[in-house]
Parts: C-alpha cells; structure tokens; sequence
C-alpha cells in the first residue's frame, strides 16, 4: 500500500516502550532476579502500539490500520481529478 510515495508495512513489532513499568524498580534486585522477571513479564517496561518511519517505508503498528487506510481513501478522494 502506498500513501504519499512511500510504503506502508504493517508490523506487530511496531511497539514503543513507555515509562510505565511491569514490575517494580528496586535498587538492592540482584541482575540474576531482575533478568528473571524480564522474561517472565516480557520486558521491563510497558510497551505500545507505535508508528516509525524510515526513508521512504512507514512501519505502523496493525492497531492504525483502519486509520491510516481511511487517510488514503479522504486524502485520493479529496484530489482534483487530470
């Protein structure tokens, strides 16, 4: 899919980590503990549905289909026509 030249890949790898965290911050956790809750919690801090883009290719999150597919429909709708 196309919008405005450049190429649209849907990704669920598309995340952001935010500042939220899955599990509580200690300073006395040894890395032995902390790397166990990592796997178990998927991560230390929460991740989210996000946009990136590159060059020329947007990598979006499947969460913004629907509104990036109606942008493309408003935006060729709204152009005059050659």
């Amino acid at each position: 899919m196309l919008y405005g030249g450049m190429r649209i890949i849907y990704s669920t790898h598309a995340l952001r980590e935010t500042k939220d965290r899955l599990f509580p911050q200690s300073r006395h956790r040894s890395r032995r503990i902390h790397k166990k809750l990592v796997r178990r919690f998927g991560g230390e801090f929460r991740k989210v549905p996000a946009i990136w883009q590159t060059a020329d290719t947007i990598i979006a999150h499947p969460s913004f289909q629907r509104e990036i597919e109606n942008a493309t429909v408003t935006a060729s709708s709204s152009r005059p026509a050659r």
